[in-house]
C-alpha cells in the first residue's frame, strides 16, 4: 500500500481539523436534535479519518542534532 507524502498527510490533517472545528460551531448553533446528532456523526467520521491519514502517513524524518561545538571559555565571572 503506498503511503502518504508526509506533507499531503499535513494538508489533510489541517483540513480534517479545521473541518471538525466548524462541525463543532455548527453543532453548537443548530436548534434540532436530530441535525445535531448527524453533525456529531460526522465529526467522528472526520476524527476517524484522520486517525487512519494519521497512521497511515510516515513520519517526517528526524533531522541529526548539530554536534556541540567547544565549549566556549569562561572567565568564572572575573
Amino acid at each position: 500500500m503506498p503511503a502518504l507524502a508526509p506533507a499531503a498527510a499535513t494538508r489533510v490533517l489541517d483540513r480534517a481539523h479545521s473541518t471538525l472545528v466548524w462541525l463543532a460551531v455548527l453543532a453548537f448553533v443548530l436548534p434540532e436534535p436530530a441535525a445535531r446528532a448527524l453533525v456529531i456523526l460526522a465529526m467522528v467520521a472526520v476524527a476517524l479519518a484522520a486517525a487512519a491519514v494519521a497512521f497511515l502517513a510516515p513520519s517526517a524524518p528526524q533531522s541529526e542534532p548539530e554536534p556541540n561545538p567547544e565549549p566556549m571559555e569562561s572567565d568564572n565571572g572575573l
